[in-house]
């Protein structure tokens, strides 16, 4: 067995670092799992893509690979890291926004004629905006916004532009009044002197565009490899029957991030990216895997289906005596997850492989065994375990939710568990 815990590697190579992301695989994990159990040439499948790991190490392994995710963000960012755009594309895109949002801000500056540049200039309206976001920070992104939209560019390169935009929002030092911003419990930061927006994105293009070339390069060994992510659930995916030769993807955490929750301070920035209000952005949240909503502290019962899995069985009721509430969304979970790899056997093609990552959690004081549970679920519907793992999860290397008091312990071990599809 191979050393797994790539600690001390470079994990943001290519276009890994693009964008921050928490709870990423590290590149390397995936890369092992598509080194000895898919070719070059075959389909490879995430079908909860996240920021798009498996989507970049395939393309660059000369597999071809979708990814599926249910975040419009998370999609957008899979894409743009797996999909190559040219410098020069990136130069002529680039420099028509800036051209035009310097411009603007010019004319703002100046007050002569300015009204039109005044309405580019106005900021979207949500929910804590100006708490969240200077006055001449908001200017600023809305123009940015604006024009990003607007200019005159191939669709690729608009959507990288849309990417390093965001990074200016989700990041460790973001031009919002945030800290711990990847995540989803975000804690207000007055910054010293306030940001200069168009500076970071200025410098967030140039490193990105470094990043692209890297991974154009990476890509020239293997150039009809395609990579594609589509915004889609895992538990009703549109995709052929016995199509795929590896799935390999990392389950959201038991109620650990909520996603949406954790994005809405870019996303409320780029509705015209999306095409969607940030109230219907959140309201989709809502049906994420893993998510915290919807449910009460009603009586609690262990679903029928569940009954059948004996680690999950266990887990429910332990949790449930203490606390309803944590057991039906643990249960939720579980049922979400049941439903995932019943797709992922109907995509695979007879006597491959998916290999899934996966914490444990500790929620209420309460051990859930989510690696148990998913050897369980996934032996009872034909796809037997063949290899397990442990690693390490580097604190140090891999950005992790910082847990609730309910939740209970931050993770530091995962699960790597390989099954084979049986006829």
């Amino acid at each position: 067995m191979p050393e797994l815990d790539f600690d001390g590697h470079n994990t943001l190579y290519a276009t890994h670092g693009l964008h921050a992301y928490a709870a990423k695989c590290p590149p390397q994990l995936v890369r092992y799992g598509l080194r000895y159990y898919s070719k070059p040439g075959e389909t490879v499948m995430d079908p909860m893509a996240g920021s798009g790991t498996t989507l970049v190490e395939a393309r660059l392994m000369g597999r071809n690979v979708i990814g599926y995710d249910l975040d419009p963000l998370a999609r957008l960012i899979a894409q743009v890291k797996s999909r190559i755009v040219t410098s020069k594309e990136i130069d002529a895109g680039y420099e028509a926004v800036i051209r035009y949002t310097e411009s603007d801000l010019k004319t703002i500056e100046s007050r002569s004629r300015a009204a039109s540049a005044i309405r580019r200039a106005q900021p979207p309206d949500f929910s804590g905006r100006d708490y969240w976001f200077h006055q001449e920070v908001s200017t600023k992104l809305a123009l940015l916004s604006y024009h990003i939209a607007g200019a005159e560019m191939a669709e690729d390169v608009r959507q990288f532009l849309w990417v390093a935009f965001s990074s200016l929002i989700l990041a460790k030092t973001s031009v919002a009044n945030a800290r711990d911003i990847v995540h989803s419990r975000h804690h207000y930061f007055e910054h010293a002197r306030t940001p200069d927006v168009i500076v970071k994105f200025k410098s967030r293009v140039k490193q990105m565009r470094k990043q692209m070339a890297e991974f154009a390069a990476g890509c020239r060994m293997a150039p009809t490899a395609r990579a594609t992510a589509r915004l889609g659930d895992i538990r009703n995916m549109r995709h052929s029957n016995e199509s795929v030769d590896l799935v390999f993807t990392s389950p959201p955490y038991v109620t650990a991030l909520d996603y949406s929750r954790a994005h809405f301070l870019a996303v409320a920035w780029m509705n015209r990216a999306f095409q969607i209000s940030l109230e219907e952005y959140k309201e989709s949240g809502k049906n994420y895997i893993g998510t915290e909503c919807g449910t009460t502290s009603k009586k609690f019962a262990v679903d029928e289906m569940l009954e059948e899995i004996p680690s999950a069985k266990l887990a429910l009721k332990s949790l449930a005596k203490r606390s309803p509430r944590h057991a039906k969304l643990t249960q939720r979970y579980f049922l979400d997850m049941h439903k995932s790899f019943e797709q992922i056997r109907r995509v695979l093609k007879d006597g491959r492989h998916a290999i899934l990552v996966v914490c444990p959690s500790h929620i209420r004081k309460v051990v859930v065994p989510t690696q148990t549970v998913y050897v369980d679920m996934c032996q009872s519907l034909g796809l037997h375990l063949k290899q397990q793992c442990t690693r390490r999860i580097s604190n140090r290397k891999r950005i992790l939710p910082y847990m609730q008091k309910a939740f209970g312990k931050r993770m530091s071990t995962e699960y790597v568990l390989v099954f084979q599809k049986v006829s």
